[in-house]
């Protein structure tokens, strides 16, 4: 079986088997060839954050489902996690989450923005910039991206 099937199948199977209303798939990729054959790393999250037990309860249902549908010849590798805040958001409910906080967005024209997530629609996201003028304080301005102009969106982490 391709690993496009596969990740269909694993993707069909935890939306289906989702152990809470607040949880949800982020990403499934499945490795074959030489070099990744058999690696499967998943990730879920939730609208509150995800648990490591949460996390490790889905691999143990996942690791069944794979086990009794003989998905794999040789022995495979399963990782199931949260997306770390090194991983881009992705999906609508990453972004409602994380309104409120810093984000960093790379768009397509080069340049990169930084400002805290205020809003977002399928389409489109508002972010509250800091602009700073020579000689007066920084003031906040409100700018509004189009989802098709991202490139990738990170929540950035500030220690201050």
């Amino acid at each position: 079986m391709d690993s496009i099937k596969v990740k269909e199948e694993i993707t069909v199977f935890l939306e289906a088997n989702l152990e809470s209303p607040g949880h949800f798939l982020v990403q499934v990729n499945v490795g074959f060839g030489k070099v990744q054959e058999g690696r499967i790393q998943v990730l879920m999250d939730s609208d509150t954050g995800i648990t490591i037990a949460e996390c490790a309860a889905y691999s143990r249902k996942l690791g069944k489902f794979l086990d009794d549908g003989d998905y794999f010849s040789l022995p495979y590798h399963l990782e199931v996690a949260s997306p770390g805040l090194d991983f881009p958001l992705s999906s609508g409910r990453q972004f409602l989450k994380n309104i409120g906080r810093k984000l960093v967005l790379d768009l397509k024209d080069g340049t990169k923005v930084e400002g805290k997530l205020l809003n977002w629609q399928t389409d489109s996201l508002d972010l509250e910039i800091e602009e700073k003028q020579k000689g007066r304080k920084t003031s906040l301005k409100t700018l509004a991206f189009q989802s098709v102009d991202i490139l990738k969106a990170k929540v950035t982490v500030s220690f201050k």
